[in-house]
């Protein structure tokens, strides 16, 4: 009875919402990338590929899961050598870095959560395993796999305050689901609290780690940034509502250091437009990365290409991790800090409560309320270089100082099939 009133509201939702999405399918190319597979064709290729093996199916949603996964994946690779992988994404973006950087046999959208959908995917597929990252908790698909006897495993999850209310509403239907998982490896232990009081069983549930803190540095040397000069700010992984707040703070500050220099990367590339609506209306000189030929006198740097911001967090000095001013719940706060940058963020961290904690307790990190305080704190780090280099070092020390979580959760993998 839960499941077929969870299909009827969604099918319902669907109808409901049917022409916005006719309209957007139609007017925006973006919603027609992937379609075919959303709805359960699988290309023959992919299949193909699999040479008639039941493969690992691994799920990451976006492109932070998927760098995130990489390390995972390459010891799943190395410990289960004799098994192909099948990799889903739901986002464009993220399909784009898991076919570039994820060594897998095949990369595909996630299929709709409609019952239909999930079986006939399932059957054709035929996983060994279902790993699903942080908390894709997809009703229908882990059923499904149940059903059939195919492994369940959630990796490095985690249940944020804001999820964990919503969750709640829905608690009647997510034990019905938790029942078809078989380990749920989560990120601490508050995240394993929360998801035993969702209905989890107790002894299902043990704290991994956050395998994020295992990230492979990308040590990708950029030439034209070598020889850019001066101070560099970067902000990433901003929303609407912090771009034009962050520019007002670099062009305040470019006022006392001239040399001042200024990466920015929007979070969605589709905002791009507008982000450089905002610095065109400020009257700023800047150059897009798909552009770039010369740094030499463009002051800021319009990040729009995909799965870059990492490789430029070494050329920058002070970083401001977006998505955290606006109430969105933050971004990898461990990248910038592995490469030895201090890092700004403020008080919206709830995807990423650990670390922004780690960071505030090693001194490698600040919390700031607001833009106000954002400006205060770039200042202060600007006009006194040994504090931002002291800070650089004390959260890449907190980074390397949690390591470990990939080899757990690999070690807790190997029991689930």
């Amino acid at each position: 009875m839960i499941f077929f009133l969870y299909n009827l509201i969604l099918l319902l939702s669907l109808l409901l919402l049917s022409p916005i999405i006719l309209f957007k399918l139609i007017f925006d190319k973006r919603y027609i990338i992937g379609l075919s597979e959303r709805l359960g064709n699988i290309p023959d290729t992919v299949i193909g590929a699999m040479s008639g093996q039941r493969p690992i199916w691994f799920h990451a949603a976006s492109v932070g899961e998927v760098i995130a996964s990489q390390k995972l994946l390459e010891g799943i690779r190395e410990r289960f050598h004799d098994r192909k992988l099948m990799v889903s994404t739901f986002t464009p973006t993220g399909n784009k870095a898991a076919k570039e950087k994820l060594k897998a046999e095949g990369v595909i959208f996630l299929p709709l959560d409609l019952p239909w959908i999930v079986r006939k995917v399932l059957k054709k597929v035929n996983p060994s395993v279902l790993i699903l990252m942080e908390t894709e908790l997809w009703p229908n698909l882990i059923k499904s796999a149940g059903d059939m006897g195919i492994p369940v495993a959630v990796v490095n999850g985690r249940i944020s305050d804001r999820s964990y209310g919503k969750y709640w509403f829905i608690s009647p239907l997510l034990k019905r689901v938790f029942d078809n998982i078989k380990a749920f490896l989560m990120q601490s232990d508050g995240d394993a609290r929360r998801i035993v009081t969702l209905g989890a069983e107790p002894s299902k549930v043990s704290v991994t780690g956050n395998i994020k803190f295992d990230t492979i540095v990308s040590e990708v040397n950029i030439p034209f940034m070598d020889n850019w000069g001066g101070a560099v700010f970067i902000a990433g992984s901003t929303h609407k509502g912090e771009d034009a707040p962050v520019i007002d703070i670099y062009m305040e500050l470019r006022g006392k250091y001239p040399d001042l220099k200024f990466i920015l990367a929007p979070r969605h590339l589709e905002r791009i437009w507008e982000v450089e609506g905002v610095l065109i209306e400020k009257g700023l000189q800047y150059v897009k990365r798909s552009q770039v030929k010369g740094m030499t006198g463009v002051p800021v740097l319009l990040l729009d290409t995909l799965g870059e911001l990492a490789s430029f967090y070494k050329y920058g000095n002070i970083v401001f991790m977006g998505g955290s001013i606006v109430p969105v719940g933050g971004h990898n706060l461990l990248e910038p800090a592995l490469y030895g940058k201090a890092v700004l963020f403020g008080p919206h961290t709830e995807n990423f409560r650990d670390a922004a904690r780690i960071l505030t307790e090693s001194g490698g990190g600040v919390e700031v309320k607001d833009a106000g305080e954002l400006m205060i704190w770039t200042d202060r780090l600007l006009s006194d270089k040994r504090l931002c280099d002291s800070m650089g070092d004390k959260a890449r020390q907190a980074v390397l100082k949690n390591r470990g979580a990939t080899g757990m959760t690999l070690e807790a993998l190997s029991k689930v099939w």
